[in-house]
């Protein structure tokens, strides 16, 4: 079978999110403990920790904007 056969046999419906790609990158460094609290963390949340840290840094950026700083 080819690949195109595929296709055409299959009748699956598959939705396909396409985010915009983030296009700046940061370097932040971490004593070895922290890193492994974030690691813990995030994976207690079931994520990444760069996830995790973007996900905090953003949340933080959000209540200083709301706060007016």
């Amino acid at each position: 079978m080819e690949q195109g056969d595929a296709w055409d046999k299959s009748d699956e419906i598959v939705q396909v999110e396409v985010k915009k790609p983030l296009d700046k990158v940061i370097p932040v460094r971490l004593s070895a403990e922290k890193w492994e609290e974030l690691r813990r963390e995030a994976r207690e949340l079931g994520i990444g920790p760069t996830t995790l840290a973007r996900m905090w840094i953003l949340e933080r950026l959000r209540q200083r904007t709301k706060a007016g700083v």
